[in-house]
């Protein structure tokens, strides 16, 4: 359907307008929203926003190396579930065994927008709109827990 090249400069577009996007939220003054992404503080757990051509997913992602670190960490997240979904506002999936596409097997907690194609740019504005929206509250309920999880992080 697209050259590499093609597909390339969609991806590109598309994250593109969404740093844009971010620009215009309430508060933002035109600054971009600098996102928790990787820098949470806490060894083996990120922010990720995710889109293929069947869904968009806004996730917190445990990707230790270590299985066992990556599942106790899942289980310290698992026991504060009310704390955090109750702080993001929704239910969230709980999957302790995610496969991405590349293989690798992380725990993940997540809400994905079904169906949303990457390709299509007519879904783009809707898309964008749960991305940034999910992902504010996801942040917000990472930061309710942090404590609790980093309290386990350093041994105490």
């Amino acid at each position: 359907m697209f050259s590499k090249e093609e597909a390339k400069q969609i991806r590109q577009l598309f994250w593109h307008k969404l740093e844009n996007r971010t620009r215009r939220i309430p508060g933002q003054k035109g600054k971009k929203i600098k996102w928790l992404f990787d820098d949470t503080g806490i060894k083996g757990i990120d922010l990720r926003f995710d889109i293929n051509r069947e869904r968009a997913i806004v996730a917190l992602e445990i990707n230790h190396r270590s299985e066992e670190r990556r599942l106790k960490l899942y289980e310290k997240l698992e026991a504060c579930k009310s704390i955090f979904e109750s702080t993001y506002g929704g239910t969230l999936e709980w999957d302790y065994l995610y496969t991405k596409d590349e293989g690798r097997d992380v725990c993940r907690v997540y809400e994905e927008f079904a169906p949303a194609d990457l390709y299509q740019q007519e879904q783009w504005p809707d898309v964008m709109k749960f991305m940034i929206d999910r992902m504010i509250r996801l942040e917000k309920a990472f930061l309710e827990v942090k404590d609790f999880l980093l309290h386990d992080e350093l041994g105490q």
